[in-house]
């Protein structure tokens, strides 16, 4: 079973179909209001690799002002109680920040 904490996802608000050249290895299309889930934090290994890299940060980042594209889901944040050594996920209920166990950990 994966962990859900682990992955982004992001999904196409632009109201047609579209090509996001950084999404996956040679760019993913999506329908309208499709969703696509990537392993780790898009944000952070989107832009590596050179020009290119920083080309595809910057379709990202246009997709995203433009409001074309909205990240749904991303990668949590994990937290270890220095006094227990007990690991929690930062998590935001009713807009109020608190912590919970990590979903997919046994």
């Amino acid at each position: 079973m994966a962990v859900p904490g682990l992955y982004t996802t992001v999904k196409n608000i632009s109201g047609a179909a579209r090509v996001f050249g950084f999404l996956g290895a040679h760019g993913k299309r999506l329908a309208n209001n499709e969703t696509y889930t990537v392993p780790g934090d898009l944000v952070s290994t989107v832009g590596k690799g050179g020009r290119g890299g920083q080309r595809q940060f910057k379709a990202l980042e246009k997709a995203l002002e433009h409001g074309t594209l909205v990240i749904t889901k991303s990668p949590a944040v994990y937290l270890t109680d220095e006094d227990d050594g007990s690991i929690d996920q930062v998590n935001l209920n009713d807009n109020a920040l608190g912590t919970k166990t990590p979903e997919g950990w046994d």
